[in-house]
């Protein structure tokens, strides 16, 4: 019985210390539109758990894609769910928040289809 309770402790200790800390965690605002990504440079603290809202105010669905991004964030449980493959899908006139805590560098951001990106719907996050 004492193993047991010894390997709770040891895993909860370990757990990581972001996963405490979503709810206090600031949020930041990225507003998605036909033809760009509103900030065009998202900046964020490396280490530090933030939460993203994706907005958007239009009547098409918009996906935001930051692969990189994505693969080396730590995302908050359920948040994976809204992540897939990469992206982050939001539907029109609506909206999706992902709480994660980002790794160091640079990152390109962009929307989808291949239109939207010609068209400026493009940026990128950086993490310092």
């Amino acid at each position: 019985m004492r193993r047991p309770m010894l390997l709770l402790c040891a895993l909860w200790v370990a757990a990581p210390a972001a996963a405490q800390e979503w709810p206090s965690a600031p949020e930041y605002d990225v507003l998605l539109t036909s033809y760009a990504i509103r900030p065009q440079v998202l900046k964020l603290k490396a280490g530090e758990p933030v939460k993203l809202r994706f907005v958007n105010n239009s009547n098409e669905p918009h996906r935001f894609a930051a692969g990189a991004f994505f693969a080396r964030a730590e995302l908050r449980g359920g948040d994976r769910d809204l992540v897939r493959h990469g992206e982050v899908a939001v539907p029109p006139l609506s909206e999706r928040t992902v709480a994660l805590v980002p790794k160091a560098g640079h990152y390109a951001m962009r929307g989808a289809p291949l239109a939207q990106r010609l068209l400026g719907m493009h940026g990128r996050i950086v993490v310092e």
